[in-house]
């Protein structure tokens, strides 16, 4: 992690400076390239940030982005530096400004533990309760806190059948197509493709038929008693000779001859008359 982050600070023109350094060696500014006023980082800053950014070098780097740009933002402070006796010019990144920067992109969000569930809860229930602006907030609150965009991705997939179903067919096929553009080109340019289908989502209309209805049937097969009624012979495969004697496939009705609807019954005899549409679980 120090070795990622010290290739990213030496990219930028950072200067990295040690406490035992006098200020005329570490930011005297004859590395830089250009007469801009010269900008350090305190070593001790990077091998803290190494440390809390818990092996996310994306994490670490947001964090080194967002110390930075928050430090050139604020101006210089002569008095900061002078306690740190570096030239009145010098822009400081201290230990204390990469933990600042890491509460804005890393802390804030713990992919590993409970904030990860409550925050793809909220996402959840927020597209679900059709608010698309807090369907943006969790999703952004998760994607610039590390969280891996193809987990948010697959919750998706999930969210298109089991909230919104039949009422928007073309739901699932948006949320594959989101998962597919994530995994070809990555973050950060993928957040835009997750945003639309985010919003598409709390957007659309929404059904829990086909949620509650695949509910009832596996609550019917859990509560039979016995064995499973088997299939009635009518619908049974016949490869072979001896299946058709037995009876296998005898007196089915296909479909596509009738022009009329055809009378036949596909449920086993014990469940006749069921409908797992109507019906809901307790």
């Amino acid at each position: 992690m120090e070795a990622i982050l010290m290739r990213a600070v030496r990219s930028l023109g950072i200067q990295v400076v040690r406490q035992d350094e006098q200020h005329t060696d570490s930011a005297s500014g004859n590395d830089s390239k250009n007469s801009e006023s010269p900008v350090c980082i305190e070593e001790k800053a990077l091998h803290t940030l190494a440390y809390l950014c818990d092996g996310d070098a994306r994490t670490g780097l947001n964090g080194l982005q967002l110390a930075v740009q928050a430090r050139l933002t604020a101006g210089k402070s002569s008095h900061q530096n002078s306690m740190h006796k570096y030239p009145a010019d010098t822009v400081l990144i201290t230990e204390e400004h990469v933990k600042e920067g890491l509460q804005r992109s890393h802390i804030l969000y713990d992919r590993a533990g409970e904030e990860h569930y409550n925050c793809i809860s909220a996402l959840h229930k927020s597209m679900r309760g059709s608010d698309e602006n807090a369907s943006l907030y969790w999703l952004a609150r998760m994607l610039e806190g590390g969280e891996d965009p193809l987990y948010v991705a697959r919750r998706l997939v999930r969210f298109a059948s089991e909230d919104i179903g039949l009422a928007d067919p073309l739901a699932l096929p948006q949320a594959v197509a989101a998962y597919q553009g994530c995994h070809f080109i990555g973050m950060p340019e993928c957040e835009v493709l997750l945003a639309q289908c985010v919003v598409y989502f709390a957007r659309a209309p929404k059904s829990i038929e086909i949620y509650g209805a695949y509910s009832n049937v596996k609550e019917c097969l859990r509560s039979h008693q016995g064995p499973l009624p088997p299939v009635p012979l009518h619908l049974r495969n016949a490869p072979t000779r001896l299946m058709k004697d037995l009876g296998y496939g005898k007196g089915y009705k296909y479909n596509p001859m009738y022009k009329e609807p055809v009378n036949q019954e596909y449920l086993p005899e014990e469940l006749k008359g069921i409908n797992f549409f109507k019906e809901r679980r307790k």
